[in-house]
């Protein structure tokens, strides 16, 4: 089997998937979230991706299984609770069960090795939230394009680097968006004198801050219970919760300046923003807002940051 997963609310514990990072085939859809778009396209015209697994959060990903209806290949979409109590938890845990049995009834397998990939994954992010936690000292472009590699192999073949290029000095920022599959635009980030030092992307800091999955118990609670104890999607409705931890971290890493990428036609996204800039507005601290197209977009945003890195 070879899935194409969407968003970061996947369970990992129970299958391999691959990650959708960007696509550059033909866009299907137009006047809709580039994200969401571009993994529809891929899945409807990529052959070798049998199946597809999405959440059920936002405005954009709740249709996307009206789009592959008709595309015959195996396709799920999990309920992600917005609220965070015990009743959220139990019935995420139940999706996940049925995830699992989905996957087990389409392709004609057993899966038995769940506990074993939680403690693999437990691992993996541990030491990709060390990685996180000396940004400062490396190549953030580096660090990226090697999470977006290792998303896209099996569980047991996936290493964390140990050969990430050093950084260069620069102004401190921090980097908000959804998935940045655009690692050209991270570089143009680079180039123009700026430091990435603490991002809220889903390949990032929101992969592995869900505290580890407990190794006794019921393993579909305990999954459960650690995705949503992960920072919080804005598809989640609590921008209060974003604002707090963010604000920390930007104070403690004497952030200077935040740079926001979003998706055209993002809602969840967007909505975000605006509360985000009031926050910042009332600190002293300037946002630069970059709105990409689609998940490829390579349009030039060098003199937009190079302006930005001389105003902070």
């Amino acid at each position: 089997m070879n899935i194409l997963s969407f968003s970061g609310f996947i369970p990992e514990q129970i299958c391999d998937t691959v990650r959708f990072i960007s696509y550059r085939g033909e866009q299907r859809i137009s006047h809709y979230c580039g994200y969401a778009a571009d993994y529809i396209s891929q899945v409807l015209q990529d052959n070798r991706y049998d199946g597809a697994v999405f959440p059920r959060s936002c405005d954009s990903s709740r249709v996307i299984s009206s789009y592959l209806s008709d595309c015959g290949k195996f396709m799920y979409q999990l309920h992600i609770p917005a609220r965070q109590d015990k009743l959220a938890v139990q019935f995420l845990a139940a999706n996940i069960r049925t995830y699992q049995q989905a996957v087990e009834e389409h392709y004609g397998i057993k899966i038995t090795d769940i506990w074993e990939r939680a403690e693999l994954l437990n691992r993996r992010n541990q030491l990709l939230s060390d990685l996180y936690d000396n940004l400062a000292d490396i190549s953030y472009s580096d660090y990226l394009s090697q999470l977006h590699r290792l998303l896209q192999k099996p569980l047991k073949e996936q290493r964390v680097a140990e050969d990430i290029a050093a950084g260069n000095g620069g102004k401190r920022v921090y980097l908000i968006g959804s998935f940045l599959g655009n690692i050209d635009l991270v570089k143009s980030v680079e180039l123009a004198g700026l430091k990435v030092v603490g991002d809220r992307l889903t390949e990032s800091k929101r992969l592995f801050s869900a505290p580890a999955v407990s190794e006794t118990g019921d393993i579909y609670i305990n999954i459960a219970e650690s995705m949503l104890k992960n920072k919080v999607s804005p598809s989640q409705n609590n921008f209060a919760a974003i604002l707090h931890e963010d604000c920390q971290e930007i104070k403690t890493k004497g952030i200077r300046g935040v740079v926001f990428v979003t998706q055209k036609f993002c809602e969840p996204y967007d909505y975000l923003f605006s509360v985000y800039k009031k926050t910042l507005d009332e600190q002293g601290i300037p946002i630069l807002r970059l709105v990409l197209a689609d998940s490829a977009e390579q349009r030039d945003f060098n003199n937009t940051l190079e302006s930005f890195a001389e105003i902070i």
